[in-house]
């Protein structure tokens, strides 16, 4: 059961979104979630100019010697107005940056770290997606999103790549870096900090937000949040949406299963692309933010992929 404690902290953080989409011109707050973990709530719902694009969860973990911060932002603004952010909350230095994957609102910030020498941990794949696929990212976030904050926005690699799951001490803290495969897409990341318990999931994890699924590998996924709840995280704090207790990740997982076993049913009974996309609903996840944005998409290519491995049979 999460103590009193807790439960202001989360609700502290559900404001803090609150806050960032009622006050377009400035970033959410840092919010506490637990002794020396903060949180940087994004707004719900798809990028746009009015909230900067800033619509994924960031973290900053204060050590006794040092930061270190849990993705970096949509832009080179916003990872600027991260550090000074940080720098109003701690003297401290930010020793190290973590890209969990290669999702523009949560890199983009990367070029404010590596301008001041801070190094970027990420995956060996998830720099090799950067790579490939980032300036169309930039691209596709200007039209969204686009300001005069995003025009000075460039892409910024990581700087120390990793290639499987490790535990590191940076700035005094302990953390499990923990990688799964290919999850969300190549190179996810999650970062469990050992002395608190919150675990950062990336975009392996978004609560009571649909996901985009369309880069995924779905049986791999779901296994890896499996995985992720046993971790038995004090609190978890998802890609998108407040942060939350563990059992929350098997919403997210239950979202998944779902979206493939109901799709591979349509696929197996010989429904077509359109018919199945039109016609399959997850009514209990209707409520949940993005639906109408993202699950006709994820039905899409979810069809596609079966309709791939049944071809290759």
């Amino acid at each position: 059961m999460r103590s009193a404690a807790l439960g202001c902290a989360l609700a502290a953080a559900a404001s803090a979104s609150t806050a960032a989409e009622l006050a377009p011109h400035d970033f959410a707050p840092l919010q506490a979630v637990a002794p020396g973990v903060y949180v940087q709530r994004g707004a719900t719902g798809e990028a746009a100019t009015a909230n900067r694009g800033a619509v994924g969860n960031l973290g900053v973990l204060v050590g006794p010697t040092g930061v270190i911060v849990v993705n970096t932002g949509s832009s080179h603004a916003h990872g600027q107005a991260l550090l000074a952010a940080v720098a109003r909350l701690t003297d401290r230095p930010v020793v190290l940056a973590i890209d969990t994957q290669a999702s523009p609102d949560q890199v983009l910030g990367n070029s404010a770290f590596s301008q001041r020498g801070i190094p970027i941990l990420a995956h060996r794949d998830t720099d090799s997606f950067m790579r490939e696929h980032c300036d169309a990212c930039v691209a596709d976030v200007k039209s969204k999103a686009d300001s005069d904050l995003l025009a000075a926005t460039h892409v910024a690699w990581p700087t120390r790549l990793i290639e499987g799951s490790q535990t590191l001490n940076a700035g005094g803290r302990t953390l499990q870096v923990v990688y799964l495969g290919w999850t969300r897409q190549p190179g996810c990341l999650a970062v469990l900090d050992l002395a608190s318990g919150v675990l950062f999931t990336g975009d392996m994890a978004s609560f009571e937000v649909v996901p985009q699924t369309q880069l995924g590998r779905l049986p791999a996924w779901i296994d890896a949040l499996g995985q992720l709840q046993a971790l038995a995280p004090s609190i978890v704090v998802p890609g998108h949406g407040a942060p939350g207790p563990s059992s929350e990740l098997a919403l997210t997982r239950r979202y998944l299963q779902l979206l493939l076993e109901e799709t591979r049913a349509a696929y197996q009974h010989g429904d077509g692309l359109m018919e199945t996309v039109d016609q399959l609903n997850l009514a209990q996840f209707r409520g949940w933010a993005l639906y109408e944005a993202n699950h006709r998409r994820n039905v899409h290519f979810t069809y596609l992929q079966i309709e791939e491995q049944d071809l290759k049979k």
